[in-house]
């Protein structure tokens, strides 16, 4: 190589190294301003923000951060049947119908919405593409040719998702938009989680970590709900009162499969109970007085069942007490009327029902 060649190429390598610091100094500046606020935007997030202020804030932030983009942000449901926008503006408003819903959805947005495994995805030329096609007109109009998508669910059933639309004369660099987009999911995420943890805080305060029931406080409070409900609408309400009648020392896991049995007999949403010392304290809605003679008998008869045979705390049996409201119209008097009626059986397994100061082996017999 001559003289003047390397002279030559000098000015080519110059130009390069050049753009490539030009490069670096636009990453150095994007990365700057996406995570400047990063500790301001984690103590939001700590401080248990709520939902919709904390996607306030990622919506105006990504709106300054991609300023040349256009910024659409949507929730639909798990199975992808249910779409909104999250906010509106003159330029989406377009694709909503007259009763502000979504329209139509292309079908590229429901595969990637269907598909939680990949959570970013960067169509190109979309105004030909067939699954934008429903909405193509919108993409003309703005001269939109790109688009750069993030998904994340809540967990709670709900996917939320950031749509990010760029015109040919002013796109991103996709691993700009990588980063972007990862950042989006990451304090989305976050958010999410948050929440999550909150919920989980707030159920094992009301909760018995052991047995899985409701601490008394928070059982009293809830059978009061009931008995209001029951008060307003003319409804029926039952306290049971169930005792163990092993003397033996509980063993937690013994005493644990015993809860579970109850909450296996009663469904979740329909279970109010809580333990105490050695006796399960259950209030349940009925319709009709032999309800809750059934739920006793069905509880008594699963745990004669085979896979209770080592349990001895269960072997043991239950003496069960029923009393009714509106015949006791509060929770003290339901509770003595059940503990009365658990103690006529004189420690021996079964149940009996209190109705009207008497007490019965069967609702069958309060008329006879």
């Amino acid at each position: 190589m001559t003289a003047n060649d390397s002279s030559d190429t000098l000015p080519i390598k110059q130009q390069a190294l050049l753009s490539r610091i030009a490069a670096l100094e636009k990453e150095r500046d994007f990365m700057k301003t996406l995570y400047g606020d990063m500790p301001k935007m984690l103590q939001v997030i700590s401080k248990g923000a709520l939902l919709s202020t904390s996607l306030s804030r990622f919506k105006r932030k990504f709106q300054i951060q991609l300023s040349d983009a256009y910024c659409v942000f949507i929730v639909c449901d798990k199975a992808c049947l249910q779409w909104r926008l999250q906010y509106t503006d003159l330029k989406n408003d377009e694709l909503l119908n007259s009763q502000g819903q979504l329209s139509t959805v292309p079908q590229a947005l429901i595969a990637f919405a269907a598909a939680p495994s990949s959570p970013k995805r960067h169509d190109i030329d979309i105004q030909n593409a067939p699954d934008w096609q429903h909405w193509g007109a919108f993409f003309q109009k703005n001269a939109f040719s790109a688009v750069s998508m993030a998904s994340i669910s809540d967990d709670q059933g709900s996917i939320y998702l950031l749509l990010v639309f760029q015109r040919e004369e002013k796109q991103l660099e996709n691993n700009l938009m990588s980063l972007a987009l990862d950042s989006y999911i990451s304090w989305l995420s976050a958010v999410f989680k948050r929440e999550k943890a909150d919920q989980i805080l707030l159920e094992d305060s009301h909760r018995d970590p052991l047995t899985g029931l409701l601490r008394r406080k928070s059982f009293e409070s809830s059978f009061g709900i009931v008995l209001k409900d029951s008060r307003r609408n003319f409804l029926r309400a039952a306290l049971l009162s169930l005792n163990i009648l092993s003397s033996a020392t509980l063993k937690e896991t013994e005493l644990k499969a015993l809860a579970e049995a109850i909450r296996e007999i009663m469904r979740d949403n329909d279970l109010i109970a809580h333990f105490d010392e050695r006796e399960f304290v259950m209030g349940i809605r009925i319709q009709h007085l032999e309800d809750a003679e059934i739920v006793a008998a069905k509880l008594l008869r699963f745990l004669k069942s085979a896979k209770f045979e080592d349990n001895r705390l269960i072997q043991a049996g239950l003496s069960i007490g029923i009393a009714f409201y509106p015949e006791h119209s509060s929770l003290e008097g339901l509770y003595q009327a059940a503990a009365l009626a658990a103690d006529t059986l004189q420690e021996v397994p079964g149940y009996r029902i209190e109705f009207h100061g008497a007490y019965y082996k069967s609702s069958s017999d309060f008329y006879s």
